[in-house]
């Protein structure tokens, strides 16, 4: 819990540093805000799971501080720190009728820079974007929950969404697939776990 709690202020120390850093770049060309939304997980296996064991995936949330750089009029690039609650295990049944869930990165603090393209308009703008996404696990232990740990991820994430200006900020819907590119499994009955999901979120730029 003393990292879940950790991870939100850095969050919003990173939140400050966006807004001080502002001062010195011309407003029209740097903006920051904050984010917040639902994820759906969708851990897959590789059909390489043992006959005692089924994925299951939920819904989970996040929420994050992020910048937005105009390069050009169409061209921006978005640095974004989330901290991702995510929701999907691996039930595995024992001979003796009882079952042990590997909670594959329950909670994550994720790195992502994102290189968009926008279509700018006075009163709706579209736009899609891709880039890298770096997922640090952080480990919560609960009892009746097995303890091994999930690896690190190296993700793609792609999206699209729009950006519609309000009189004192920006507010954009976005859905955001992230392709998990690395093996993230840490327990020994298991081999291959890759982690993707799928997120809508909003946010909020000033």
């Amino acid at each position: 819990m003393e990292k879940v709690v950790l991870a939100i202020a850095l969050l919003f120390c990173s939140s400050t540093i966006f807004s001080q850093s502002s001062d010195s770049i011309d407003e029209k060309r740097l903006k920051y805000g904050f984010n917040l939304g639902l994820n759906y997980s969708n851990l897959l296996d590789d059909d390489k799971l043992p006959e005692n064991a089924s994925v299951t995936n939920n819904f989970g949330f996040r929420l994050g501080v992020l910048a937005d750089y105009s390069v050009s009029e169409l061209f921006h690039i978005s640095p974004k720190a989330e901290l991702s609650f995510n929701n999907s295990k691996v039930e595995l049944d024992r001979a003796d009728g009882s079952q042990l869930d590997y909670e594959v990165m329950p909670v994550s603090l994720e790195f992502m820079t994102h290189f968009l393209f926008k279509d700018n308009k006075e009163k709706l703008s579209p736009y899609f974007y891709v880039g890298p996404n770096v997922k640090l696990p952080l480990l919560l232990k609960e009892p009746g929950k097995t303890e091994f740990p999930t690896r690190y991820d190296f993700a793609i994430d792609f999206g699209v969404g729009v950006d519609k200006p309000l009189k004192h900020f920006n507010f954009a819907p976005e859905l955001r697939y992230s392709f998990g590119l690395h093996n993230v499994n840490g327990h020994p009955e298991l081999q291959t776990l890759y982690f993707h999901n799928i997120s809508l979120v909003f946010s909020f730029l000033g």
